[in-house]
């Protein structure tokens, strides 16, 4: 198992060399030093992804390319907290990461604009509990509606 990350990295690098359109294994991986010499089911999980690798469209195949080069780009520090939320993430109950999921799927389904407008929404607040202000009255939340009474109110009599 120690082994696999250092593969997998070896072949993100390879796919990334391939380049877009490339829909054959990249010649890295089909004679990747040391693979014989992993355990039987390393080598299975490894050619399970690279099948699975092959059955993507040119398009999710450049957006992983570009996901892994966005992760290249990130500091160390930022890569482990990355790393440390994913961990919580896995944690969490299916249904609530179901639930993570959706939201996320709806977040992404948004006109851009609506999507800016809620990450400054989220950036200004100062505790994570806080709830913004009301758009143009740079007011706190409105307060909670009074209830209504049931039966019309007659006036107390004067005594």
């Amino acid at each position: 198992m120690k082994h696999v990350p250092a593969i997998l990295l070896l072949l993100g690098a390879s796919l990334l060399v391939a380049g877009p359109g490339h829909s054959q294994t990249p010649p890295a991986a089909q004679s990747l030093p040391g693979l014989e010499s992993l355990p039987p089911e390393e080598r299975a999980r490894i050619r399970e992804n690279l099948n699975r690798w092959r059955q993507l469209s040119p398009e999710e195949r450049q957006r992983i390319r570009d996901n892994y080069e966005r992760w290249r780009q990130l500091p160390p520090e930022q890569k482990q907290a990355l790393r440390e939320r994913q961990q919580e993430f896995r944690k969490l109950a299916p249904e609530e990461r179901a639930r993570i999921r959706e939201n996320l799927r709806r977040y992404r389904d948004l006109p851009p604009d609506e999507r800016q407008r809620l990450r400054d929404e989220f950036r200004g607040r100062r505790d994570p509990g806080e709830v913004p202000p009301r758009p143009g009255t740079g007011q706190g939340p409105p307060p909670p509606p009074r209830p209504q009474p049931l039966l019309p109110q007659r006036p107390a009599p004067h005594r």
